[in-house]
């Protein structure tokens, strides 16, 4: 062993499986190898495991037994210290390839559907007429973006298309959709396309269709069109509201419309029945148009609208509206009988149709006054506690008045005329006293005293009668149409207007419309053209899969048929770079697209196509 330097610098603690020889030297083993039975130097019955050793130096101080550090010699230096020192600089590194624009694994099967589908549906064609080819592939692809990443985020679009079949030629980054969403998708060409799809889908004959609107909030500044209004949630907020027209029969949307968020639900149906004017199908016949909506779009204006227009309605009346009082009030009696029971599923309901006038010149409307159970159990409870606060005024204000006399006037001043229909007033006659009251009209009237008859309220007793009547009422409302239909066709009608709210839904869950999440007018217009045509292609999945939905709720609901489509993918051979799919579908994604007719070479048809 050459000499050994003993300084600082040469001193190092012990290796990994290091260990002394003769209490000074240390050592390492080198490598490993099998020593045999013949080969062995000593008697055994088997061969063992033997190791090469050299030692790479002396313990600093053999005498005590817990030291861990040791001078090095040459062969340390030079076959271990510089071994580990230059280990990653002289292994040669392979150069990797720069990462392709399409993924390895690319998801195919949502893409295949949407293909299909909307060919099908004549949904491309409509698309391409309007805003030609490579913006219609745009369109498809942000559509599809929506409903498989349940997001209208812009900035995750590239990373989402890099690992999905795109029908668009390229990866557009999110500054161009932005220039996109703002100068390709112009107001001119969306309100084309809008009046071409609803032409060529609203059906021929008598088609009810489902009106409603939602507000969708906005942070942009300086828009227009984004403004604070009658949000439930927050009315702080700013924001745009959106109108759906959708399909009664199968929840198809045909239209859509944004307006201020300021504007009220009344004002906005003005605009919507203005397109739906002199609309027709796809024969060029007119259609009969029988708008379904809610309690908040019944005006005077939107009544004489609708009738100029030929477009026939079936609304609920307000509470507010006088007639549906006097309704409730000539029917509360006799509803609830054999002959006047209605067929509903999950409810108790009894109808009667009159035939009225909503407007004093308006034309001949039918009203259908319906009373629910359901609507009476939960608003019973609710009126029986006000009968008994209004009792207990009652009460508080004879017992505070029981020396006071009043005229009838003044009477039905203090005692308002719901508790007096509720509760008999017992009077008693008093001293008559003079009121100052007016006489004639213009400039002959004038002030007179007038000798008046006056009352004592001795007490009160329940009008059994009336209550029973008002908490009948509890379970009443009433819905307008323009036709004569029965009541049961009304509320069959009526009924399935929640499609356009289950659409709502599924736009702010499923497609991200929660919030607009662009900064200018324009923009939020060619979103909102977006979310239509993704709209149409969840109800085209929607509507294709009715029949596997009907035995199996929890696996064909529209987002998880989305997830098993979204899992059937084609991988990158490496070696001659064409991609193909390594699995076959199952069971649950053949059923899915053999709704449209789809076939597993369809997919690889589309593979060769896109990929």
């Amino acid at each position: 062993m050459g000499k050994i330097a003993r300084t600082a610098k040469n001193l190092f603690s012990f290796p990994k499986g290091a260990f002394v020889v003769n209490h000074k030297y240390l050592y390492i083993n080198t490598s490993n190898h099998y020593v045999k039975k013949e080969d062995r130097k000593t008697k055994g019955e088997r061969g063992y495991t033997g190791h090469d050793q050299a030692c790479i130096g002396v313990v600093m101080n053999p005498d005590d037994e817990n030291c861990r550090q040791f001078y090095a010699n040459k062969f340390y230096h030079e076959k271990i210290l510089n071994k580990d020192l230059n280990k990653g600089q002289n292994k040669k590194q392979p150069e990797l390839p720069e990462p392709p624009e399409t993924a390895d694994s690319v998801s195919v099967g949502f893409h295949c559907f949407i293909s299909n589908a909307a060919e099908q549906k004549n949904l491309i064609s409509a698309l391409t007429e309007v805003f030609g080819t490579e913006d219609t592939r745009q369109i498809l692809d942000l559509a599809n973006y929506m409903i498989s990443r349940e997001s209208a985020v812009m900035q995750h679009y590239p990373a989402w298309a890099r690992e999905h079949a795109l029908f668009s030629e390229t990866i557009r980054d999110d500054s161009f959709l932005g220039k996109f969403l703002r100068d390709s998708l112009t107001i001119p060409k969306i309100n084309c396309f809008k009046k071409k799809w609803a032409s060529q889908n609203i059906g021929d004959g008598k088609v009810y269709l489902c009106y409603d609107s939602t507000n969708v909030n906005s942070q942009a500044e300086g828009v227009c069109i984004v403004q604070k209004g009658f949000a439930k949630d927050d009315k702080t907020l700013p924001q745009v509201n959106t109108d759906y027209v959708v399909r009664q029969a199968d929840g198809m949307p045909l239209t859509y419309m944004h307006s201020p968020g300021s504007v009220a639900d009344i004002a906005q149906a003005q605009e919507m029945i203005k397109f739906f004017d002199g609309i027709t199908d796809k024969d060029g016949k007119t259609v009969g148009i029988v708008l379904v909506c809610d309690r908040g779009y019944i005006s005077e204006k939107n009544l004489k609208q609708m009738d100029e227009a030929g477009i026939g309605y079936l609304l609920m009346l307000r509470t507010s509206f006088g007639l549906h009082a006097k309704l409730c009030d000539k029917f509360a009696g006799e509803i609830h009988a054999f002959d006047k029971m209605l067929s509903s599923p999950d409810d108790e309901k009894y109808g009667i149709t009159d035939e009225v006038k909503l407007l004093d010149k308006g034309r001949t409307c039918y009203a259908h006054v319906i009373w629910s159970e359901n609507l009476y159990k939960e608003k019973r409870s609710a009126f029986d506690l006000d009968a008994q606060e209004r009792k207990a005024r009652l009460a508080a204000f004879i017992q505070d008045s029981s020396n006071l006399s009043f005229t009838s006037e003044e009477i039905e001043k203090n005692v308002d005329e719901l508790t007096r229909r509720l509760f008999t007033l017992k009077l008693e006659k008093s001293t008559p006293k003079i009121v100052q009251q007016k006489t004639g009209t213009g400039r002959g009237a004038k002030t007179e005293g007038v000798l008046t008859e006056t009352f004592r309220i001795t007490g009160f007793s329940d009008n059994i009668g009336a209550l029973d009547r008002e908490r009948m009422k509890c379970g009443m409302y009433v819905l307008v149409s323009s036709e004569k239909i029965t009541a049961q066709q009304a509320i069959d009608a009526y009924s399935k207007r929640d499609c356009v709210e289950k659409m709502f839904e599924a736009l702010k869950s499923h497609m991200g419309m929660d919030k607009i999440g662009v900064t200018s007018e324009e923009a939020i217009h060619g979103k909102g053209l977006v979310w239509f045509v993704a709209s149409i292609l969840y109800s085209m999945l929607s509507n294709g899969t009715s029949a596997l939905r009907a035995r199996d709720k929890k696996h064909f609901t529209v987002p998880a048929m989305v997830d098993e489509l979204e899992a059937i993918k084609a991988d990158k051979d490496l070696a001659s770079g064409t991609y193909g799919r390594r699995y076959k579908l199952t069971k649950r994604q053949g059923d899915i697209l053999g709704c449209w007719g789809i076939k597993e070479k369809d997919i690889d048809e589309c593979i060769d196509a896109q990929l």
